[in-house]
């Protein structure tokens, strides 16, 4: 998974120009974690709403991306991307978004199970559009991270 490489990536301690790396690697996993959620929220969420009545399933998914949310902007507000904070901040990512896959897989994925498979492929084609128009927009900025938080 695209997720687990970043994150890997973004561990490794070992480049040579350690700062650029992990400027690079950040940047594409918080442009894929946003538009991965967004597109989510927009284009699945509310349909499996309506089909599945997977209310309270949507709702903790979307805490929980609410979650995900604030702890990539704490990492994307770390100064110095090879401190010990910075890793720190990685690792709360990582946490966050281990739980949320998991608990996705379990209750989201399987009500989605469910459908036909028309549906689902409908599902699917929609956010993987929506989701690559949010990268193609560089969904990811802090200024981006930090609109999607309620004050």
């Amino acid at each position: 998974m695209r997720f687990e490489t970043l994150l890997r990536s973004l561990r490794d301690r070992s480049p040579a120009d350690l700062e650029s790396h992990r400027r690079r690697t950040l940047t594409e996993l918080a442009d894929l974690l946003v538009a991965h959620a967004t597109a989510e929220e927009s284009e699945v969420y509310p349909k499996l709403r309506e089909l599945t009545g997977g209310d309270g399933h949507v709702e903790h998914g979307e805490d929980e991306h609410l979650d995900g949310h604030r702890r990539l902007l704490a990492l994307l507000d770390v100064p110095d991307m090879t401190s010990l904070a910075f890793d720190k901040a990685v690792s709360k990512l990582a946490n966050s978004l281990y739980h949320h896959l998991d608990e996705e897989e379990r209750t989201l994925i399987n009500d989605a199970r469910g459908l036909d498979p028309a549906t689902r492929q409908a599902l699917g084609d929609a956010w993987l559009a929506e989701r690559d128009r949010l990268i193609a927009l560089s969904c990811g900025t802090r200024t981006a991270v930090a609109a999607l938080l309620p004050d």
